[in-house]
């Protein structure tokens, strides 16, 4: 890519959650920057010295952010308005948190506030409303910003652009520094973190500029929720998490990845992951499920079952269930860091790994689904609850199998869904016996999901861009 512009591109990037790591450390956005002579500024939540380490190679400094406790004004109706959008797109997932906070409400005062929010929420709950309200909250939350910190360091440096690289997620002071910068007259853009974001995120209140998409369905879909928006400034980049699978440097062999978490490589393995505790209560009696079935199924070779705890609140049940030695079931450590949940660059070959030579992926429904289906594994999700319990409505497993992102992942065929437990001992058998079966239909998905973002470069064209917009505003 040719780069001119008068002077060395001058750009912020935050980094507002530990996830957002992978994506700007662990890819190639930063030495492509760097290649183009750009000075970085890093706004980071995490300043530990072995991720600053990896950044400070292409960087002129690591500075931290923190949380900055706003006025309870700006708090309060912000969550209001957050209810309101929410009321507004009627999302699958809306509709869930609806019922969950219903179910939380167990007492009349508690009942109480919740119909006093709905009815505060119901008349805001139309496009033309929220557009105007979402002005003020801005002029409100910047005009009681609790530091001026970020006003001083972009008066120091100048920057050409300020990039966020989680549009929503994180501390506030992440959202604070892009209310500065457009309020001082500097571009910014931001990165949409994740497919599901959009249905199952409140409102995007960050003036951005631009906006990095995963998918041009996403962005056909952020374009219909804010229409104001200049199509132009919406661009497909594909996202940079998925690139370690995708670049050969982070496979590793089925003997050193046997080594690295204690499998037998000469026996196949089902690879299972679990979702968020709170979310999918109980799950450790699925894992035992699977276990059982695992042992009675008459294979030529018994498969083993690696289980992947996912670290943001681990149920309690399926650690206990970890420390049992089971034979021929392995937990292998989670090498992330544990207070922001962010993944080690020592992971994503493991990873990447366990993907790429396992013979059957579970999951409830997540990322994890579209990631084996890249690989072109069968995949197997979780549609009924845990055996023996008893979850209230709100927690149905299925719910998340029809929520807007997923169900056209289940609708695509790609995956195989257990609606009930006894079957997910025929569809086990299916994936393990009849890996090719659902290929076609995993194929197509991911190609019309991704188009050809999935080649290992979203971190490049990340960095193209950021450069490109610099160059452009130098230029203008």
């Amino acid at each position: 890519m040719t780069l001119s512009t008068p002077k060395p591109p001058n750009i912020v990037i935050i980094i507002p959650r530990g996830e957002a790591i992978r994506n700007v450390i662990y890819t190639d956005t930063l030495p492509l920057l760097h290649q183009h002579g750009a000075r970085i500024t890093l706004l980071s939540v995490i300043t530990d010295e072995k991720f600053v380490a990896l950044a400070n190679p292409y960087v002129e400094r690591v500075l931290p952010i923190k949380e900055e406790r706003e006025t309870k004004l700006v708090r309060n109706y912000r969550a209001l308005l957050h209810e309101a959008h929410f009321r507004w797109i009627n999302s699958e997932v809306a509709k869930y948190n609806r019922e969950l906070h219903a179910y939380k409400a167990n007492t009349l005062p508690k009942k109480l506030r919740l119909a006093a929010t709905e009815a505060a929420v119901l008349p805001l709950a139309n496009r033309p409303v929220l557009e105007n309200l979402a002005r003020l909250e801005h002029n409100l939350s910047y005009r009681y910003r609790p530091t001026q910190a970020f006003d001083q360091l972009f008066a120091e440096i100048q920057p050409d652009l300020v990039y966020n690289a989680s549009h929503i997620h994180g501390v506030n002071s992440g959202g604070l520094a892009i209310r500065v910068a457009r309020e001082m007259g500097i571009p910014t853009a931001g990165f949409v973190f994740s497919w599901d974001n959009l249905t199952s995120r409140s409102r995007i209140f960050e003036p951005y500029d631009h906006y990095l998409m995963w998918t041009e369905g996403m962005r056909q879909l952020l374009l219909q929720q804010y229409p104001a928006l200049d199509p132009a400034g919406v661009t497909v980049t594909g996202t940079p998490q998925f690139d370690f699978h995708f670049k050969p440097e982070f496979w590793l062999s089925r003997a050193a990845l046997a080594d690295r978490i204690g499998i037998d490589p000469a026996r196949p393995f089902v690879l299972y992951t679990t979702a968020v505790g709170p979310f999918f209560p109980e799950e450790y009696r699925t894992v035992e499920l699977v276990i059982r079935l695992l042992r009675e199924m008459d294979l030529p070779q018994r498969p083993q079952l690696v289980v992947r705890i996912y670290p943001k609140v681990p149920d309690p049940k399926m650690l206990e269930l970890s420390y049992q030695n089971i034979p021929d079931v392995i937990f292998p450590p989670m090498l992330w860091d544990t207070q922001w949940f962010t993944p080690s660059f020592e992971d994503q070959p493991i990873y990447t790994s366990l993907l790429r030579e396992c013979a059957l992926g579970i999951n409830a429904a997540s990322t994890v689904s579209l990631e084996l289906m890249m690989h072109d594994k069968p995949v197997l999700n979780l549609g009924f609850d845990p055996p023996g319990s008893q979850l209230p409505h709100c927690l149905r497993y299925s719910k998340h199998i029809t929520f807007d992102h997923y169900r056209p992942v289940y609708e695509s065929g790609g995956v195989m869904v257990a609606w009930k437990p006894e079957e997910m001992g025929d569809l086990l058998y299916r994936g393990l016996t009849q890996p090719q079966a659902g290929s076609d239909a995993r194929q197509r998905f991911t190609r019309q999901m991704f188009g050809s973002t999935l080649d290992g470069r979203s971190g490049v064209r990340v960095a193209e861009h950021l450069l490109q917009l610099v160059a452009q505003y130098q230029k203008a």
